[in-house]
């Protein structure tokens, strides 16, 4: 039953890559995992929310909940998984739901993603089927990009002469 020896009678060999999707067309929401191997992950499983920032030098899979913000190298939000807060890795590979602000160098959306975050990136990619609300920044370096919406607001200030009681500035996004 769990032997990984298959019918040909040869052995069978873990992946190397603990997040690897298979090739099929269907959603996989398990992981092989190789306990012989020296990885630096964590893993927000299935039956757990967690409540808090979440700060790792590793990767971090998430399966369950965060409502808070997290900060790794990589992060992958499963199918059926919900972030909700600020992110910031180097990768950011969504199936599940996010919501909050992404700051990634990559960021993948495959077809089961539901997002409503700003994102700003390097690199983007999302396959069809993905379900995006919000915008998306492309920058060299996303990890110091600052909100436009600031820098607009001051520059409106201090252009402001002294007899104009209020200025209203309403930038809509752009696509």
């Amino acid at each position: 039953m769990f032997s990984n020896k298959r019918a040909d009678g040869s052995v069978g060999v873990a992946s190397e890559n603990l997040y690897e999707q298979p090739a099929s067309s269907a959603v996989r929401t398990s992981f092989s995992y190789d306990k012989g191997r020296s990885s630096n992950h964590s893993i927000v499983d299935e039956c757990l929310t967690m409540k808090g920032d979440l700060e790792s030098e590793g990767d971090i899979l998430v399966k369950g909940k965060v409502l808070g913000n997290i900060k790794c190298k990589m992060l992958i939000v499963d199918v059926g998984a919900l972030v909700e807060g600020g992110v910031e890795a180097e990768e950011v590979i969504i199936r599940g739901n996010s919501k909050g602000t992404i700051k990634a160098s990559r960021v993948r959306l495959e077809k089961t993603a539901t997002v409503d975050s700003d994102i700003c990136h390097q690199i983007f990619a999302a396959e069809e089927g993905a379900r995006i609300k919000g915008a998306l920044r492309f920058k060299d370096d996303p990890f110091n990009a600052e909100s436009e919406e600031p820098k607009i607001k001051a520059q409106t200030r201090a252009a402001k002469p002294a007899s104009v009681a209020s200025v209203t500035v309403i930038q809509q996004p752009s696509s």
